[in-house]
């Protein structure tokens, strides 16, 4: 597939699809990709346009939601209009029932001029709706907040974006998004690569899996009942209720047919599962517990549907819109429970950038660098409390030689040169991890005092924030540390691909634009953690093909380390013994024939778990080392990096300057010519 567009969006839901009918209008030729229609958030949504109801506060948020509330007639007309298709719009305004009043209710904080909202006590709002729980005292109002039938809306934009001609494509699988100097080139999909002049991300729950943003899926089950026919000459719920934890949404097909629907839509849960499918026993039972305890007469509907889906939540809930980090990237994600609320705004606000180049000053609030704005400041660096600052950790090695020993060999400075890997030079030969520290602060004194250039990062663990990993991308200092993502968890070839491109990504958000660098780990194996041969090699072999500098762990199998190095990894990394053991070398014969025979550096990775260890590795020529676990669970990791730190260069400059010849006898080491008789 090579199709070239002017615009090609990542995502089928209301959102991308609102986009893509916007940018059409204008005039651009739009290719939408959708791995499936029927999943996007979009069709797991109840449809309210509740900005009040939701009692945003004040705020950017606030504005962007009354805006896009506002656009809502007129933008579901056009739609209509368009495809042919209802979408279930109804301004049939939104009560908020409570069951305690409390400081600010009954006063005007929730109305204003462009905003009515009208409180009503408990005679008042069983007026409004009949049939309330006994423990409602009271509750707000909203006549301007709305409904729209998310499932139509959904029908309508995809009809309509087919009818004016945009490119639709259900059942694409995008994989990832290839970047060359800032510009987005192309995007690796199931079918293969698509090209277009612009890129829009717009897959809500899936797009951290093509962008390292904070972007996670919130599960929220739902279910509908439906009015028995005969039982009720019109609907008895007429308004939409929105509850503190429950809210209910009657539906009709248009404002003149109010008996034909006859549903109730009954929401959500909003759970931490990550992409946990079906609906669960205690998801149901807790909100059919809620929903009658708000309107009793509930209890005697049959239930007609069950359902689930993934809300893109950000960690301030508040979406990601405007530029991206490449030049060409422009991201509309995040939505959170406003996706359908937000639909014609967000499709206005892109497509006056895109097509445009007009930013309205809104956007600027939602730019996804707020979440990455730490990364140019100064890492602390408090030296560990009993640890002496001999040196500056980070000052390398020199050694003076005298006068006379100038004469007699070079000066030792002059017999190595820096570690180079992929065309860049490091000073330091000691690599370390950010996993298993206690704590933040542990952390980052260890790096400052290992000396160290590279971090390696594990991708999946700073994606879903995993315990010790929660801020870890923002915790150090970028501008003097290079990343090295790596592909931990990946139990196969296709899983380390996808989460070595995440990786990528992640660098140049935080401001290493060509970083291609990953460390490439595929393992199988729970118990031993030990590297699947087959599936590393398959994996490398795809990376390098993409531009990666790809440094594979692998076990320390020398012709492995050779076809490695023959489809173009950047270094071999064989493990010393298993990851986390602190064994120490028990694969030493065979890392000396990897280093013999490699031409790229020798990394030994895994295993190592005390200074004496790490030197003797240096000692048998190895280029560099990576340890984690011994520094990060010492008693004191600063201390121990330290210690890692000169180890590594005393082991370093022990192999340059040639060790004695190991012999069966003694040698005196004094001389026996010369002596006194």
């Amino acid at each position: 597939m090579t199709t070239t567009s002017d615009v090609l969006i990542m995502g089928g839901g209301v959102i991308g699809l609102a986009i893509a009918v916007e940018l059409k209008l204008r005039g651009a030729s739009v290719t939408v990709l959708c791995r499936d229609f029927h999943a996007a958030a979009s069709h797991a949504a109840a449809g309210m346009l509740a900005p009040q109801a939701e009692a945003i506060p004040p705020s950017p948020m606030r504005d962007l939601c009354l805006r896009s509330r506002a656009l809502y007639p007129e933008w579901t007309r056009k739609l209509e209009e368009i495809s042919g298709l209802a979408t279930g719009y109804w301004p049939c305004g939104i009560l908020a029932p409570v069951y305690e009043i409390r400081g600010q209710d009954a006063s005007n904080i929730h109305s204003s001029r462009d905003c009515p909202a009208e409180w009503l006590d408990r005679d008042a709002i069983n007026w409004h709706q009949p049939g309330l729980g006994t423990e409602v005292v009271g509750g707000w109002w909203y006549p301007e907040d709305a409904q729209v039938d998310n499932r139509a809306l959904a029908r309508a934009l995809w009809t309509a974006a087919e009818s004016l001609g945009v490119d639709v494509r259900d059942g694409i699988k995008v994989e990832g998004i290839q970047q060359q100097q800032g510009q987005v080139v192309g995007i690796q999909t199931s079918v293969g690569i698509v090209h277009a002049e612009h890129y829009v991300l717009a897959a809500g729950a899936w797009s951290h899996e093509l962008l390292p943003l904070p972007v996670r899926p919130k599960k929220g089950q739902m279910l509908s009942v439906r009015v028995p026919e005969g039982s009720y000459s019109e609907l008895p719920l007429q308004r939409v209720l929105f509850a503190p934890d429950i809210y209910m949404v009657p539906r009709r097909d248009s404002p003149s047919e109010t008996l034909r629907d006859r549903r109730i839509v009954i929401g959500a849960t909003s759970e931490e599962v990550g992409f946990t499918p079906y609906n669960t026993p205690a998801g149901i039972q807790t909100l059919l517990e809620r929903a009658i305890k708000l309107y009793p007469q509930l209890q005697n509907y049959p239930i007609h549907e069950l359902w689930w889906g993934f809300r893109p939540a950000t960690p301030d809930e508040l979406p990601i819109l405007g530029s991206g980090p490449s030049k060409n990237l422009t991201l509309a994600t995040g939505h959170y429970r406003n996706g359908i609320l937000l639909a014609p705004l967000t499709a206005v606000l892109i497509a006056d950038l895109i097509w445009e180049q007009k930013s309205d000053p809104l956007v600027n609030h939602f730019n996804y660098s707020r979440f990455y704005q730490g990364r140019g400041q100064e890492t602390p660096s408090p030296l560990a409390p009993h640890l002496s600052p001999l040196t500056s950790p980070s000052s390398p090695l020199i050694i003076q030689p005298s006068p006379k020993m100038q004469t007699l060999n070079p000066p030792l400075e002059t017999l190595d040169r820096p570690l180079n890997i992929a065309g860049r030079t490091f000073q330091s030969r000691l690599m370390t991890g950010t996993g298993k520290y206690r704590n933040m602060e542990e952390m980052q004194q260890s790096i400052t005092q290992s000396g160290c250039e590279i971090v390696t990062v594990a991708v999946r663990r700073v994606q879903t924030k995993a315990p010790g990993h929660e801020g870890l991308a923002e915790a150090l200092d970028w501008t003097k540390l290079w990343m090295l993502p790596n592909t931990a968890g990946c139990q196969t070839a296709e899983e380390a691909i996808r989460v070595a491109r995440l990786g990528r990504e992640m660098a140049k958000l935080l401001g290493q634009e060509d970083n291609n660098f990953v460390k490439l780990e595929v393992i199988p194996d729970p118990k031993y953690l030990l590297p699947d041969p087959i599936g590393t090699l398959e994996a490398a072999e795809k990376l390098v093909q993409e531009g990666f500098a790809v440094l594979p762990y692998i076990n320390a199998d020398p012709m492995l380390a050779k076809r490695l190095e023959e489809v173009g990894c950047v270094t071999v990394m064989p493990l010393a013994s298993p990851i986390g053991s602190g064994q120490g070398l028990k694969t030493t014969a065979n890392i000396q024939i990897i280093i013999e025979n490699a031409g790229v550096p020798v990394v030994v990775d895994a295993g190592i778990g005390s200074p004496s260890e790490a030197a003797q590795a240096m000692e048998l020529g190895a280029d560099a080392l990576l340890i984690n676990t011994a520094i990060a669970q010492a008693t004191n990791p600063a201390a121990m990096a330290r210690a890692m730190k000169l180890a590594t260069e005393a082991g370093r400059l022990a192999y340059l300057a040639g060790r004695i010849p190991i012999k069966a006898y003694a040698s005196a080491s004094s001389p026996l010519s010369g002596t006194i008789t």
